[in-house]
């Protein structure tokens, strides 16, 4: 059982630093990365690329803090692997995509083993 939940907490903290690095990366620089943001997304929101860049860098901030202190976990990490999924259909299959699947999976497994209790059970 620890090493269950040691698993739990290694996955839970790399994926948070993950993106914890992206969402600061983006909050900080977005200029660098409107260029990533497809053209329909800015259609359909009828917002700036660097608008986009900065919503979705605090999403990632926001989610990812709540995987470190594994507040609302399955929640966050349904969400953290759908907006995944996304990218990783948007980007395609290359280098990047499938690198994003393999995280999108890796967050999938999150939401299956985490239980909303983990907090209190000390990981």
């Amino acid at each position: 059982m620890k090493q269950m939940r040691l698993g739990l907490l290694i996955l839970r903290f790399g994926l948070a630093a993950v993106f914890l690095w992206f969402g600061y990366s983006q909050l900080s620089d977005a200029a660098n990365w409107t260029s990533w943001v497809p053209a329909w997304a800015s259609s359909l929101t009828h917002l700036s690329g660097t608008t986009i860049v900065l919503a979705n860098g605090l999403f990632e901030l926001v989610f990812g803090a709540l995987l470190v202190f594994g507040v609302w976990l399955r929640g966050a990490a349904i969400l953290l692997a759908l907006h995944l999924a996304l990218i990783t259909f948007e980007i395609g299959l290359n280098e990047i995509g499938v690198r994003d699947f393999g995280l999108t999976m890796a967050t999938i497994a999150l939401a299956f083993l985490a239980n909303n209790t983990t907090q209190e059970h000390g990981t």
